[in-house]
């Protein structure tokens, strides 16, 4: 059994990341954020995380919002967070929808 640290798959990932697979730039992203087989590191996640949010991907969208919603390490963006929030609840993402909830209080967009 591979452990999710392992750096063989951490090697694959890096590379379906540089391919441009929104996918693997998230999980890439979050590898960052989390220090999981890589050095903590904001900034390589805030890089990999808007790759994947620019091509569409929800999550990834609503990982940046967050992201730049509280800071962790970067430059907070609230206004940038907001838009990342209703792009990722326009595709119907649960998370995003009741982010944009609480920011806009309690009032849907």
């Amino acid at each position: 059994m591979i452990s999710r640290d392992d750096p063989e798959k951490l090697k694959l990932l890096r590379e379906d990341a540089e391919r441009g697979i929104a996918r693997a730039q998230r999980l890439l992203a979050l590898r960052f954020l989390r220090g999981r087989g890589v050095p903590p590191d904001s900034g390589l996640a805030l890089h990999w995380l808007r790759r994947a949010a620019d091509q569409g991907l929800a999550l990834a969208q609503r990982d940046l919002a967050a992201l730049l919603e509280q800071g962790g390490g970067i430059n907070r963006d609230i206004t940038e967070a907001h838009r990342l929030y209703r792009l990722a609840a326009a595709q119907g993402d649960p998370i995003a929808c009741a982010r944009l909830r609480d920011l806009n209080g309690g009032a849907d967009e």
